[in-house]
């Protein structure tokens, strides 16, 4: 529902160099709102569940998005088992 609040100044006569209505006093969207990078829709950072507060509405958009969350990368740990060992590295070539 929007609601629009307007001022009538008392002026009968329609002037073009003045508009009919007054510009909205309440906004749908306030300025503190942010809007989601990946849905588009307005929302609050304070409310966000990202790791990323300013960009993603939500942890789903943060993770549809990028295909990871920041907080899955900060606790992410290396599978040692896949990495090479030292003894099956191959030797450096010698400096000419």
């Amino acid at each position: 529902m929007n609601v629009v609040m307007t001022q009538n100044l008392g002026n009968s006569h329609s002037d073009a160099s003045q508009p009919d209505a007054m510009p909205a006093l309440f906004s749908d969207e306030p300025d503190d709102m942010c809007r989601c990078t990946r849905c588009k829709l307005p929302y609050q950072a304070d409310k966000s569940t990202s790791s990323l507060r300013l960009t993603y509405c939500s942890f789903l958009c943060e993770l549809g998005d990028l295909g990871f969350s920041m907080q899955g990368l900060e606790h992410m740990q290396r599978d040692e088992s896949k990495a090479p060992k030292p003894e099956e590295l191959p030797e450096p070539a010698p400096a000419d």
